[in-house]
């Protein structure tokens, strides 16, 4: 109820006699009373979404609804790896020294390292910052903070995966419900799921019982930013399950990632008169990522699940100057399918202008 509703509705049941007109002493204590009302009932809304796990709007609340099915929120990690110093042999490098992204993104070593008689030096660094924007391809680790005339040149020869952000909120609801309409008991389907899900960094879970005999389970996932899972996430969910209060006695289990699905997508644009495409392509190859990330580029068919041209189009379509546009993937115009076992990775987005 708004202002106006509340302060019509107060001098509509007002009973005395004398006028209700603008200006009049009726109007003004009506029209405080409406002002005060508004305030009321927009709080009171408020906290009736607060009230339900599937309406509320502030992390707080939803994390009280999700600890009532046991359930926590998962935290953002830091990006971790390795990264190659060629350097000056006998020279130490200090923990906590920073190196630097291509984008200056900090890192910072976690521990002493000396450089060897070869003059290079492994070590191990971490992101000073929480979640994705840690994650690095190969090489885009530079230099260090400090230059010094000992060392040479740094770099990543592996990429940086494992950065993953604060569980947002409908990760969160939808673990919490699970708990309900997925009773896990006995080491059943839903008790693998659960085991896994509860590690900082797992997205999604694939169960596959009997997968090579009896008493065989096999435990796919992926990270948290529905990429390939690495070893270091595989070997925390395998631990997790394989604890005394974990998998049934004699459960022979296997955990590994989802098998990775190489796409490259390739889209023709026409723009509209006076736009240029170094104005738009940034934004059309974020928007189509996120769509491969989200799942929402796929749609659901006999058990599989397709990857679907015309929503990659329709999204490209939305976008502020273009006029029309073709996509392909994998030089091919046709949908992708892709297998409860596979995720999809995005090798490249080539954006051309017909």
């Amino acid at each position: 109820m708004n202002k106006i509703e509340a302060r019509n509705k107060f001098l509509s049941n007002l009973e005395n006699k004398f006028s209700k007109i603008e200006g009049t002493f009726n109007f003004d204590i009506a029209s405080a009373y409406g002002i005060e009302a508004e305030a009321i009932y927009r709080l009171l809304e408020f906290w009736v979404k607060q009230t339900f796990i599937d309406t509320a709007t502030e992390d707080e609340f939803i994390d009280y609804h999700a600890m009532l099915f046991g359930v926590t929120r998962k935290q953002g990690t830091k990006a971790r790896g390795e990264i190659l110093i060629t350097g000056k042999a006998d020279t130490t490098i200090s923990a906590g020294s920073i190196v630097l992204k291509t984008d200056s993104t900090k890192y910072k070593l976690l521990y002493d390292t000396t450089v060897a008689f070869n003059g290079k030096a492994v070590a191990e660094v971490e992101c000073l910052q929480t979640g994705e924007v840690g994650n690095c391809a190969i090489g885009e680790i530079v230099n260090f903070e400090i230059a010094n005339a000992d060392i040479f040149t740094v770099t990543n020869e592996k990429a940086f995966t494992n950065g993953y952000e604060k569980e947002p909120n409908d990760s969160l609801i939808s673990r919490a419900k699970e708990r309900i309409l997925k009773p896990a008991h006995s080491g059943n389907i839903y008790d693998y799921e659960k085991w896994a899900k509860e590690i900082d960094g797992v997205g999604r879970v694939l169960v596959e019982p009997l997968w090579n005999g009896n008493g065989t389970v096999r435990v796919r996932i992926s990270n948290y930013n529905n990429n390939l899972a690495d070893n270091d996430l595989i070997q925390k969910v395998k631990r997790k399950i394989e604890q005394i209060d974990g998998r049934p006695i004699g459960a022979n289990v296997t955990v590994t990632s989802f098998d990775g699905k190489n796409i490259a997508i390739s889209v023709s644009v026409i723009l509209s008169p006076g736009i240029k495409l170094n104005t738009v392509s940034d934004l059309i190859s974020s928007k189509i990522k996120q769509m491969i990330k989200d799942n929402s580029a796929l749609y659901a068919l006999n058990s599989k699940e397709i990857l679907s041209i015309n929503r990659i189009e329709k999204i490209v379509l939305s976008i502020n100057g273009v006029e029309d546009c073709k996509v392909l993937i994998n030089n091919d115009s046709r949908n992708i399918t892709v297998d409860s076992n596979e995720i999809l990775i995005v090798t490249g987005v080539v954006i051309n202008e017909q």
